[in-house]
């Protein structure tokens, strides 16, 4: 549950949770100023900013006075990650807050594969267990993503796959996923994610390194390029919005996860009509449609300036 609850009460803003007014006083270039909130919960702060920017899309930015907020230690907090007391929303958003776990980055190490003739960098272990966390405001649901394991999911994944409606593009019905699905968790440079709107299961995806990827040998692809395969599998948690929210947030996970992620793509068949209308929620744009052995697909990609300043979640 989220620690602070924005909403609108005539003219300005109040949080239903601590029972508070947010008295914002405008600013410069369409800012505003967040005089100190006393007795706030652990997590409060983090919570409102996030909310005010959502609930306010002309605001480009909070600003905590330091002087009120200086022995408040979530400011503190906030404060030393950015070394100031400005808060655009580029910058809020980019903070690593809704990342959960151990964060276990690359080295940095280049390394080249004979074979495929690459050079590209070593990638880090993949993580384990909830990755990231995040109350969406617009639809009062927290979606998570956690890494899928073959013991809790597999049976899960088995039914999604042999849905109709997913069998339709991804081609995989059949009697267990348990095989496949260890043979993600044992891949180099891909692992797969289950999502989850509060902590119910709602869909199946993978996030993977672009340069070693099948996508790799079809554009030109940067270093830390990410992708991702998306699966959806429960149908009460289909519709526009809920995608807006998923999409989102998984391209948002995929930003924070490695800062030197200048853009993420996917490579949806070329006919999949539904999910073309809403890729551009979370800054997807097509870059050419070209064919794989299976099938012809549509290169999307989502870049990270473009996500931060003119997208936002």
């Amino acid at each position: 549950m989220p620690q602070a609850n924005i909403v609108h009460v005539n003219q300005g803003f109040h949080c239903t949770l601590s029972e508070q007014a947010l008295p914002l006083l405008l600013g410069l270039d369409n800012s505003a100023s967040l005089p100190l909130v006393t007795s706030i919960p652990s997590g409060w702060l983090v919570d409102a900013v996030d909310q005010l920017l959502v609930a306010a899309p002309y605001l480009n930015g909070i600003h905590l006075p330091w002087e009120q907020w200086q022995h408040e230690p979530q400011a503190q907090q906030l404060f030393d990650a950015i070394h100031g007391d400005y808060f655009s929303r580029e910058t809020f958003w980019q903070l690593p807050v809704w990342r959960c776990g151990e964060h276990r980055v690359t080295s940095g190490k280049m390394q080249f594969e004979q074979e495929r003739q690459l050079y590209y960098p070593v990638r880090p272990a993949r993580p384990e267990g909830e990755v990231y966390r995040r109350y969406d405001p617009q639809i009062k649901r927290t979606l998570s993503f956690r890494v899928a394991d073959v013991t809790q999911d597999s049976a899960c994944l088995t039914r999604w796959m042999n849905e109709p409606r997913v069998n339709a593009f991804w081609e995989m019905a059949g009697p267990e996923q348990e095989t496949y699905l260890r043979k993600q968790l044992d891949s180099a440079y891909c692992y797969p994610l289950i999502g989850c709107f509060d902590d119910h299961p709602f869909g199946y995806f993978e996030v993977y390194w672009a340069a070693e990827d099948r996508i790799g040998r079809h554009y030109r692809w940067q270093p830390y390029d990410r992708g991702l395969h998306m699966l959806v599998g429960e149908e009460r948690w289909r519709g526009p919005h809920h995608i807006r929210s998923w999409l989102r947030g998984l391209t948002h996970y995929l930003f924070l996860d490695e800062p030197r992620t200048q853009r993420v793509v996917a490579e949806p068949r070329y006919d999949n009509h539904r999910l073309f209308r809403h890729l551009p929620v979370a800054g997807y744009h097509t870059l050419k449609e070209f064919d794989f052995p299976h099938k012809r697909s549509r290169l999307v990609m989502s870049e990270r300036q473009h996500f931060f300043t003119e997208v936002g979640l």
